[in-house]
Protein backbone atom coordinates (compact mmCIF):
# COMPACT_ATOMS: atom_id res chain seq x y z
CA UNK A 1 0.00 0.00 0.00
CA UNK A 2 1.13 3.30 -1.00
CA UNK A 3 1.74 5.91 1.64
CA UNK A 4 -1.19 7.91 2.10
CA UNK A 5 -0.60 11.34 3.87
CA UNK A 6 -3.18 12.47 6.37
CA UNK A 7 -5.10 15.24 5.86
CA UNK A 8 -4.11 16.95 8.92
CA UNK A 9 -6.31 19.22 11.80
CA UNK A 10 -7.35 21.37 9.59
CA UNK A 11 -10.52 23.24 7.85
CA UNK A 12 -13.37 20.75 7.95
CA UNK A 13 -11.72 17.91 10.00
CA UNK A 14 -10.30 20.00 12.70
CA UNK A 15 -13.74 20.69 13.13
CA UNK A 16 -14.59 17.26 13.50
CA UNK A 17 -12.51 16.54 15.66
CA UNK A 18 -13.49 19.12 18.10
CA UNK A 19 -17.40 17.81 17.63
CA UNK A 20 -16.24 14.20 18.07
CA UNK A 21 -14.07 15.43 21.03
CA UNK A 22 -16.50 17.49 22.78
CA UNK A 23 -19.41 14.94 21.94
CA UNK A 24 -17.66 11.77 23.37
CA UNK A 25 -16.98 14.00 26.25
CA UNK A 26 -20.35 14.20 27.42
CA UNK A 27 -22.15 11.73 26.12
CA UNK A 28 -19.67 8.61 26.20
CA UNK A 29 -17.69 6.29 23.99
CA UNK A 30 -19.96 5.33 22.21
CA UNK A 31 -21.35 8.26 20.91
CA UNK A 32 -22.09 9.21 17.40
CA UNK A 33 -22.69 12.11 15.06
CA UNK A 34 -26.52 11.89 16.17
CA UNK A 35 -25.60 13.11 19.97
CA UNK A 36 -23.64 16.17 18.74
CA UNK A 37 -25.19 19.22 19.92
CA UNK A 38 -23.68 20.94 16.73
CA UNK A 39 -23.94 20.25 12.90
CA UNK A 40 -21.54 19.76 9.94
CA UNK A 41 -22.57 20.60 6.52
CA UNK A 42 -20.91 20.60 3.40
CA UNK A 43 -21.22 20.94 -0.46
CA UNK A 44 -22.47 17.76 -2.69
CA UNK A 45 -21.93 18.37 -5.96
CA UNK A 46 -24.95 16.97 -7.54
CA UNK A 47 -23.50 14.81 -9.70
CA UNK A 48 -22.57 12.30 -6.66
CA UNK A 49 -26.25 13.03 -5.37
CA UNK A 50 -27.59 11.46 -8.33
CA UNK A 51 -25.95 7.72 -7.38
CA UNK A 52 -28.04 4.70 -6.41
CA UNK A 53 -28.27 0.96 -6.06
CA UNK A 54 -25.80 1.49 -3.15
CA UNK A 55 -26.43 0.73 0.96
CA UNK A 56 -27.34 3.34 3.51
CA UNK A 57 -24.03 2.54 5.07
CA UNK A 58 -22.27 3.01 2.19
CA UNK A 59 -23.94 6.54 1.05
CA UNK A 60 -23.07 7.74 4.94
CA UNK A 61 -19.22 6.58 4.10
CA UNK A 62 -19.22 8.47 0.63
CA UNK A 63 -20.61 11.94 2.29
CA UNK A 64 -18.17 11.63 4.89
CA UNK A 65 -15.29 11.21 2.26
CA UNK A 66 -16.64 13.64 0.41
CA UNK A 67 -16.82 16.11 3.45
CA UNK A 68 -13.19 15.35 4.66
CA UNK A 69 -12.40 16.19 0.90
CA UNK A 70 -14.01 19.35 0.39
CA UNK A 71 -11.63 21.42 2.28
CA UNK A 72 -8.62 19.96 0.95
CA UNK A 73 -6.52 21.46 -1.84
CA UNK A 74 -7.66 19.77 -5.47
CA UNK A 75 -3.90 18.35 -5.89
CA UNK A 76 -4.47 15.63 -2.53
CA UNK A 77 -5.68 12.41 -3.74
CA UNK A 78 -4.86 10.10 -0.27
CA UNK A 79 -6.70 10.78 2.45
CA UNK A 80 -6.56 8.92 6.04
CA UNK A 81 -9.26 9.84 9.42
CA UNK A 82 -9.02 7.85 12.73
CA UNK A 83 -11.55 5.13 12.54
CA UNK A 84 -13.32 5.99 15.52
CA UNK A 85 -14.08 9.49 14.19
CA UNK A 86 -15.09 8.10 10.69
CA UNK A 87 -17.24 5.60 12.62
CA UNK A 88 -18.63 8.88 14.63
CA UNK A 89 -19.78 10.78 11.39
CA UNK A 90 -21.65 7.79 9.92
CA UNK A 91 -23.09 7.40 12.99
CA UNK A 92 -21.80 3.56 13.35
CA UNK A 93 -21.62 2.53 16.66
CA UNK A 94 -20.76 -0.75 16.57
CA UNK A 95 -17.38 -2.60 17.45
CA UNK A 96 -17.93 -5.31 14.62
CA UNK A 97 -16.08 -3.63 11.94
CA UNK A 98 -18.17 -6.26 9.19
CA UNK A 99 -20.02 -4.11 7.75
CA UNK A 100 -18.32 -0.86 7.42
CA UNK A 101 -15.91 -3.25 5.71
CA UNK A 102 -18.67 -4.25 3.13
CA UNK A 103 -19.66 -0.54 2.85
CA UNK A 104 -16.15 0.60 2.05
CA UNK A 105 -15.92 -2.32 -0.79
CA UNK A 106 -19.64 -0.99 -2.00
CA UNK A 107 -18.06 2.36 -2.30
CA UNK A 108 -14.97 1.03 -4.27
CA UNK A 109 -17.31 -0.31 -6.40
CA UNK A 110 -19.54 2.60 -6.93
CA UNK A 111 -19.07 4.97 -10.07
CA UNK A 112 -20.40 7.86 -12.47
CA UNK A 113 -21.04 7.83 -15.61
CA UNK A 114 -19.98 10.32 -18.10
CA UNK A 115 -21.11 9.95 -21.99
CA UNK A 116 -21.00 12.34 -25.22
CA UNK A 117 -23.16 11.37 -27.79
CA UNK A 118 -21.32 12.01 -31.65
CA UNK A 119 -22.29 12.79 -34.88
CA UNK A 120 -24.49 10.23 -36.91
CA UNK A 121 -21.25 8.61 -39.20
CA UNK A 122 -18.33 10.05 -37.32
CA UNK A 123 -16.86 6.68 -35.29
CA UNK A 124 -20.62 5.19 -35.84
CA UNK A 125 -22.38 7.36 -34.41
CA UNK A 126 -22.01 5.30 -30.77
CA UNK A 127 -21.88 7.69 -27.46
CA UNK A 128 -18.21 8.29 -26.27
CA UNK A 129 -18.52 6.62 -22.85
CA UNK A 130 -15.96 6.83 -19.18
CA UNK A 131 -16.52 5.23 -15.70
CA UNK A 132 -14.88 7.32 -12.93
CA UNK A 133 -14.69 5.02 -9.61
CA UNK A 134 -16.67 7.23 -6.58
CA UNK A 135 -13.33 6.24 -4.47
CA UNK A 136 -10.70 4.05 -5.58
CA UNK A 137 -8.46 2.90 -2.99
CA UNK A 138 -9.83 2.12 0.27
CA UNK A 139 -8.81 0.09 3.49
CA UNK A 140 -8.34 -0.43 7.20
CA UNK A 141 -5.44 -0.70 8.95
CA UNK A 142 -3.44 0.76 12.56
CA UNK A 143 -6.76 2.39 13.27
CA UNK A 144 -7.16 4.57 10.42
CA UNK A 145 -9.77 4.62 7.30
CA UNK A 146 -7.46 5.35 4.20
CA UNK A 147 -8.99 6.12 0.63
CA UNK A 148 -8.37 7.51 -2.66
CA UNK A 149 -9.68 9.44 -4.85
CA UNK A 150 -9.63 9.78 -9.49
CA UNK A 151 -8.10 13.34 -10.42
CA UNK A 152 -11.64 13.85 -12.23
CA UNK A 153 -13.47 13.16 -9.10
CA UNK A 154 -11.35 15.93 -6.44
CA UNK A 155 -12.07 18.36 -9.61
CA UNK A 156 -15.81 17.65 -9.00
CA UNK A 157 -15.30 18.15 -5.09
CA UNK A 158 -14.15 21.42 -5.69
CA UNK A 159 -16.54 22.83 -8.80
CA UNK A 160 -18.59 25.34 -7.39
CA UNK A 161 -21.28 24.66 -9.91
CA UNK A 162 -24.22 23.03 -8.97
CA UNK A 163 -23.72 21.46 -5.66
CA UNK A 164 -26.13 20.65 -2.96
CA UNK A 165 -25.68 22.07 0.99
CA UNK A 166 -26.18 18.64 2.90
CA UNK A 167 -26.00 17.92 6.53
CA UNK A 168 -23.87 15.02 8.12
CA UNK A 169 -25.92 14.69 10.68
CA UNK A 170 -29.74 14.65 8.87
CA UNK A 171 -28.15 11.99 6.63
CA UNK A 172 -27.01 10.08 8.85
CA UNK A 173 -29.74 9.75 10.96
CA UNK A 174 -31.36 8.06 7.82
CA UNK A 175 -31.59 4.22 8.10
CA UNK A 176 -33.77 3.88 4.61
CA UNK A 177 -31.44 4.48 1.79
CA UNK A 178 -34.74 5.58 0.08
CA UNK A 179 -35.05 8.26 2.50
CA UNK A 180 -31.50 8.99 2.14
CA UNK A 181 -31.79 9.12 -1.83
CA UNK A 182 -34.82 10.93 -1.74
CA UNK A 183 -33.49 13.28 0.83
CA UNK A 184 -30.95 14.54 -1.28
CA UNK A 185 -32.41 14.68 -4.59
CA UNK A 186 -35.09 16.83 -3.22
CA UNK A 187 -32.56 19.12 -1.40
CA UNK A 188 -30.56 19.25 -4.82
CA UNK A 189 -33.77 20.71 -6.90
CA UNK A 190 -35.24 22.85 -3.84
CA UNK A 191 -34.14 26.12 -5.34
CA UNK A 192 -36.55 25.34 -8.08
CA UNK A 193 -39.72 25.63 -5.62
CA UNK A 194 -42.20 23.25 -4.50
CA UNK A 195 -43.84 21.04 -5.75
CA UNK A 196 -41.46 19.28 -8.10
CA UNK A 197 -42.41 18.41 -11.82
CA UNK A 198 -44.78 15.62 -12.74
CA UNK A 199 -42.59 12.26 -12.73
CA UNK A 200 -43.15 8.96 -13.99
CA UNK A 201 -43.30 6.19 -11.47
CA UNK A 202 -39.85 4.98 -13.28
CA UNK A 203 -38.71 8.12 -12.75
CA UNK A 204 -39.55 9.37 -9.37
CA UNK A 205 -38.14 4.89 -7.96
CA UNK A 206 -34.87 6.28 -9.52
CA UNK A 207 -35.03 9.57 -7.78
CA UNK A 208 -35.26 6.82 -5.05
CA UNK A 209 -32.70 4.71 -5.56
CA UNK A 210 -35.18 2.09 -6.08
CA UNK A 211 -34.63 1.44 -9.95
CA UNK A 212 -34.31 -2.56 -9.80
CA UNK A 213 -36.63 -2.68 -6.70
CA UNK A 214 -38.97 -4.96 -9.68
CA UNK A 215 -41.23 -5.64 -6.42
CA UNK A 216 -42.16 -2.13 -6.38
CA UNK A 217 -42.93 -1.80 -10.11
CA UNK A 218 -46.98 -1.42 -8.81
CA UNK A 219 -47.85 1.61 -7.41
CA UNK A 220 -49.57 -0.13 -4.21
CA UNK A 221 -46.23 -1.78 -3.43
CA UNK A 222 -44.22 1.34 -4.15
CA UNK A 223 -46.36 3.14 -1.82
CA UNK A 224 -45.93 0.95 0.88
CA UNK A 225 -42.52 0.00 1.24
CA UNK A 226 -40.77 2.86 -0.48
CA UNK A 227 -42.91 5.95 -0.51
CA UNK A 228 -44.19 5.29 2.99
CA UNK A 229 -40.71 4.57 4.61
CA UNK A 230 -39.18 7.19 2.81
CA UNK A 231 -40.89 10.10 3.84
CA UNK A 232 -41.61 8.89 7.44
CA UNK A 233 -38.17 8.69 7.91
CA UNK A 234 -37.42 12.43 6.14
CA UNK A 235 -40.16 14.16 8.01
CA UNK A 236 -39.12 13.34 11.25
CA UNK A 237 -35.21 13.20 10.82
CA UNK A 238 -35.04 16.38 8.38
CA UNK A 239 -35.47 19.99 7.67
CA UNK A 240 -38.10 19.03 4.88
CA UNK A 241 -41.71 18.39 5.49
CA UNK A 242 -42.46 16.47 2.08
CA UNK A 243 -46.03 14.76 0.99
CA UNK A 244 -46.89 14.06 -2.61
CA UNK A 245 -49.39 14.23 -5.09
CA UNK A 246 -50.46 11.46 -7.81
CA UNK A 247 -52.10 12.05 -11.41
CA UNK A 248 -53.94 8.78 -13.14
CA UNK A 249 -53.99 7.32 -16.25
CA UNK A 250 -56.93 9.13 -18.47
CA UNK A 251 -59.77 7.50 -17.90
CA UNK A 252 -58.81 4.97 -15.27
CA UNK A 253 -57.85 4.52 -11.51
CA UNK A 254 -54.09 3.42 -12.48
CA UNK A 255 -51.76 5.69 -11.26
CA UNK A 256 -48.92 6.87 -14.13
CA UNK A 257 -47.50 10.22 -12.13
CA UNK A 258 -46.25 11.58 -8.77
CA UNK A 259 -44.83 14.56 -7.58
CA UNK A 260 -43.44 16.10 -4.11
CA UNK A 261 -44.81 18.59 -2.14
CA UNK A 262 -42.02 20.03 0.32
CA UNK A 263 -41.38 22.40 2.88
CA UNK A 264 -38.94 23.95 5.40
CA UNK A 265 -40.09 22.78 8.83
CA UNK A 266 -39.10 24.09 12.57
CA UNK A 267 -35.52 22.41 12.81
CA UNK A 268 -34.31 23.24 9.76
CA UNK A 269 -30.41 22.22 8.66
CA UNK A 270 -29.26 25.84 7.55
CA UNK A 271 -30.07 26.96 11.16
CA UNK A 272 -28.24 23.96 12.33
CA UNK A 273 -25.27 23.79 10.67
CA UNK A 274 -24.64 27.66 11.65
CA UNK A 275 -22.76 25.91 14.65
CA UNK A 276 -25.76 25.93 17.11
CA UNK A 277 -24.34 28.78 19.00
CA UNK A 278 -26.54 31.63 19.74
CA UNK A 279 -24.70 34.26 17.43
CA UNK A 280 -25.26 32.46 14.68
CA UNK A 281 -28.97 31.50 14.99
CA UNK A 282 -29.86 34.96 15.91
CA UNK A 283 -27.50 36.44 12.78
CA UNK A 284 -29.84 33.22 10.91
CA UNK A 285 -32.82 34.47 12.32
CA UNK A 286 -32.25 38.69 11.07
CA UNK A 287 -31.05 37.25 7.99
CA UNK A 288 -34.36 35.63 6.75
CA UNK A 289 -37.04 37.60 9.07
CA UNK A 290 -35.62 41.18 9.05
CA UNK A 291 -33.67 41.23 4.89
CA UNK A 292 -35.70 38.43 3.33
CA UNK A 293 -32.23 36.35 2.43
CA UNK A 294 -33.30 33.96 0.28
CA UNK A 295 -32.61 29.83 0.38
CA UNK A 296 -29.73 30.23 -1.80
CA UNK A 297 -27.58 33.06 -0.26
CA UNK A 298 -28.30 31.09 2.95
CA UNK A 299 -26.90 28.04 1.55
CA UNK A 300 -23.94 30.36 0.40
CA UNK A 301 -23.75 31.99 3.51
CA UNK A 302 -23.14 28.22 5.31
CA UNK A 303 -20.81 26.82 2.94
CA UNK A 304 -18.52 29.73 3.53
CA UNK A 305 -18.57 29.84 6.98
CA UNK A 306 -14.97 29.96 7.83
CA UNK A 307 -14.97 33.48 5.39
CA UNK A 308 -18.65 34.81 6.61
CA UNK A 309 -17.72 34.22 10.06
CA UNK A 310 -20.55 36.09 12.77
CA UNK A 311 -18.27 39.54 12.90
CA UNK A 312 -18.76 39.89 9.45
CA UNK A 313 -22.08 38.95 9.05
CA UNK A 314 -22.84 41.40 11.65
CA UNK A 315 -20.49 44.14 10.50
CA UNK A 316 -22.77 43.62 7.18
CA UNK A 317 -25.60 44.04 8.95
CA UNK A 318 -24.87 46.88 11.16
CA UNK A 319 -24.08 48.62 8.06
CA UNK A 320 -27.41 47.86 6.09
CA UNK A 321 -29.02 49.19 9.17
CA UNK A 322 -26.90 52.08 9.05
CA UNK A 323 -27.46 53.16 5.76
CA UNK A 324 -31.77 52.30 6.08
CA UNK A 325 -31.45 55.02 9.23
CA UNK A 326 -29.57 57.45 7.35
CA UNK A 327 -31.14 57.31 4.05
CA UNK A 328 -32.87 60.95 5.03
CA UNK A 329 -36.54 59.47 4.12
CA UNK A 330 -34.79 57.65 1.24
CA UNK A 331 -36.29 54.17 1.23
CA UNK A 332 -33.56 51.22 0.46
CA UNK A 333 -35.13 49.29 -2.28
CA UNK A 334 -33.44 45.77 -1.80
CA UNK A 335 -31.57 45.79 1.11
CA UNK A 336 -31.22 41.91 1.19
CA UNK A 337 -28.84 42.95 -2.19
CA UNK A 338 -27.24 45.51 0.08
CA UNK A 339 -26.47 42.80 2.62
CA UNK A 340 -25.06 40.70 0.28
CA UNK A 341 -22.57 43.09 -1.40
CA UNK A 342 -21.78 44.24 1.82
CA UNK A 343 -20.99 40.74 3.07
CA UNK A 344 -19.09 39.99 -0.37
CA UNK A 345 -16.64 43.25 0.23
CA UNK A 346 -16.43 43.26 4.21
CA UNK A 347 -17.91 46.70 4.12
CA UNK A 348 -18.13 48.10 7.56
CA UNK A 349 -20.56 51.81 9.18
CA UNK A 350 -17.27 54.21 8.98
CA UNK A 351 -16.63 55.52 12.40
CA UNK A 352 -16.40 58.74 10.96
CA UNK A 353 -19.88 58.35 10.71
CA UNK A 354 -20.68 57.27 13.78
CA UNK A 355 -19.70 60.90 15.32
CA UNK A 356 -23.32 62.21 14.42
CA UNK A 357 -25.15 59.39 14.30
CA UNK A 358 -26.36 56.70 16.68
CA UNK A 359 -27.77 53.60 14.93
CA UNK A 360 -30.16 52.12 16.98
CA UNK A 361 -30.81 48.46 15.55
CA UNK A 362 -33.51 47.39 17.70
CA UNK A 363 -36.09 49.89 16.35
CA UNK A 364 -35.32 49.39 12.51
CA UNK A 365 -37.00 45.95 12.16
CA UNK A 366 -39.13 46.13 9.26
CA UNK A 367 -43.11 45.91 10.31
CA UNK A 368 -43.58 43.39 7.42
CA UNK A 369 -41.64 40.84 8.25
CA UNK A 370 -43.05 37.16 7.55
CA UNK A 371 -44.77 35.91 10.45
CA UNK A 372 -43.35 32.66 10.70
CA UNK A 373 -40.16 34.81 10.99
CA UNK A 374 -41.36 37.36 14.26
CA UNK A 375 -42.85 34.05 15.53
CA UNK A 376 -39.17 32.42 15.39
CA UNK A 377 -37.45 35.46 17.26
CA UNK A 378 -40.28 35.88 19.31
CA UNK A 379 -40.05 32.12 21.19
CA UNK A 380 -38.34 31.75 23.82
CA UNK A 381 -34.82 30.54 23.96
CA UNK A 382 -34.20 26.55 25.11
CA UNK A 383 -32.87 27.19 27.68
CA UNK A 384 -33.26 24.17 30.11
CA UNK A 385 -31.30 22.47 27.35
CA UNK A 386 -28.54 24.36 27.31
CA UNK A 387 -28.49 24.46 31.16
CA UNK A 388 -28.38 20.28 30.73
CA UNK A 389 -25.67 20.44 28.63
CA UNK A 390 -23.80 23.25 30.43
CA UNK A 391 -24.21 21.35 33.66
CA UNK A 392 -23.12 17.88 31.96
CA UNK A 393 -20.31 19.72 30.96
CA UNK A 394 -19.57 21.02 34.32
CA UNK A 395 -19.71 18.00 35.75
CA UNK A 396 -17.13 16.65 33.06
CA UNK A 397 -14.58 18.72 33.82
CA UNK A 398 -15.16 18.63 37.77
CA UNK A 399 -14.90 14.96 37.53
CA UNK A 400 -11.68 15.27 35.15
CA UNK A 401 -10.24 17.42 37.72
CA UNK A 402 -10.90 14.84 40.56
CA UNK A 403 -9.36 12.17 38.76
CA UNK A 404 -6.09 14.19 37.31
CA UNK A 405 -5.67 14.86 41.27
CA UNK A 406 -6.00 10.44 42.04
CA UNK A 407 -3.32 10.41 39.17
CA UNK A 408 -1.23 12.85 40.73
CA UNK A 409 -0.96 11.26 44.15
CA UNK A 410 -0.49 7.54 42.57
CA UNK A 411 2.84 5.98 42.63
CA UNK A 412 4.57 5.91 39.92
CA UNK A 413 3.92 2.27 38.20
CA UNK A 414 0.26 2.39 38.23
CA UNK A 415 0.33 6.32 36.72
CA UNK A 416 2.18 4.63 33.78
CA UNK A 417 -0.56 1.53 33.74
CA UNK A 418 -2.89 4.62 33.53
CA UNK A 419 -1.31 6.59 31.02
CA UNK A 420 -0.70 3.48 28.68
CA UNK A 421 -4.43 2.36 28.79
CA UNK A 422 -5.47 6.10 28.18
CA UNK A 423 -3.31 6.52 25.10
CA UNK A 424 -5.54 3.26 23.94
CA UNK A 425 -8.76 5.46 23.58
CA UNK A 426 -10.03 7.09 21.14
CA UNK A 427 -10.39 10.04 23.31
CA UNK A 428 -6.42 10.04 23.26
CA UNK A 429 -5.98 9.45 19.63
CA UNK A 430 -8.32 12.76 18.37
CA UNK A 431 -6.37 14.63 21.80
CA UNK A 432 -2.61 13.09 19.72
CA UNK A 433 -3.84 13.70 16.18
CA UNK A 434 -4.91 17.94 17.11
CA UNK A 435 -2.65 18.34 20.31
CA UNK A 436 0.26 16.41 18.16
CA UNK A 437 0.99 14.14 21.45
CA UNK A 438 3.62 11.27 21.62
CA UNK A 439 1.91 8.38 23.65
CA UNK A 440 5.22 7.42 25.22
CA UNK A 441 6.14 10.78 26.35
CA UNK A 442 4.12 13.32 27.43
CA UNK A 443 5.49 16.17 29.67
CA UNK A 444 3.66 16.30 32.99
CA UNK A 445 3.77 20.26 32.58
CA UNK A 446 1.47 19.81 29.40
CA UNK A 447 -1.18 17.65 31.40
CA UNK A 448 -1.71 20.49 34.32
CA UNK A 449 -1.59 23.60 31.21
CA UNK A 450 -3.82 21.84 28.64
CA UNK A 451 -7.31 21.51 30.30
CA UNK A 452 -8.65 18.83 27.77
CA UNK A 453 -6.05 16.51 28.22
CA UNK A 454 -6.29 16.99 31.92
CA UNK A 455 -9.63 16.48 31.86
CA UNK A 456 -9.81 13.68 29.29
CA UNK A 457 -7.20 12.19 31.20
CA UNK A 458 -8.69 12.27 34.65
CA UNK A 459 -12.39 11.34 33.14
CA UNK A 460 -10.57 7.80 32.41
CA UNK A 461 -8.97 7.40 35.56
CA UNK A 462 -12.21 7.51 36.93
CA UNK A 463 -13.77 5.29 34.57
CA UNK A 464 -10.79 2.96 35.38
CA UNK A 465 -11.61 2.92 38.90
CA UNK A 466 -15.03 2.28 39.21
CA UNK A 467 -14.72 -0.41 36.51
CA UNK A 468 -12.15 -2.40 38.77
CA UNK A 469 -14.43 -1.28 41.77
CA UNK A 470 -17.49 -3.41 39.91
CA UNK A 471 -15.45 -6.25 39.69
CA UNK A 472 -14.23 -6.09 42.94
CA UNK A 473 -18.16 -6.02 43.55
CA UNK A 474 -19.16 -8.44 41.47
CA UNK A 475 -16.37 -10.76 43.04
CA UNK A 476 -17.80 -10.44 46.72
CA UNK A 477 -21.30 -11.24 45.49
CA UNK A 478 -20.39 -14.22 44.09
CA UNK A 479 -18.30 -15.33 47.02
CA UNK A 480 -21.09 -14.67 49.56
CA UNK A 481 -23.83 -16.59 47.37
CA UNK A 482 -25.44 -19.48 49.58
CA UNK A 483 -23.70 -23.36 48.70
CA UNK A 484 -26.13 -25.75 47.78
Amino acid sequence: MAEIKPVGAVGGEQYALLLFEETIGRKGRTATIADAESDIAFPKNNVFVDISEVGVLTRRGLNVMHYLACSAPVEQLEFDCDIDLFKFLINYASRNHKHLKEALREAQKTSIVVTRERPEGHHGGNADFVSIPLVGLVGVANGRVYFKFDPAIRKLHKDPRGYTLLSLRTTSAFTSTFAHSLYEKLKSVAFRGSPTEWLTLEEARAWMGAQSSKYMDEFKQFRRFGLAVALAQINEFSDLFVEYETKNVPGSKKVSHIRFIFREQQGSMVAQVMHQTEARKTIYDTLRGEFGIGAVDIQAITANSDKYTPERLQGAIDFVRHRMATAGGKKIRYPGRLLMKALEEGWTVPSAELEDTTVKPAALAPASAPAPARAKAARPPRGAERQESEAQRHEYELAGEEGFKQYSRAASEQREGLWASFTRTAHFRVLASQLQLDKHRVPYEQLVINDRLRHALGKHVLDVQKKAARKVAAVRAQGELPLK
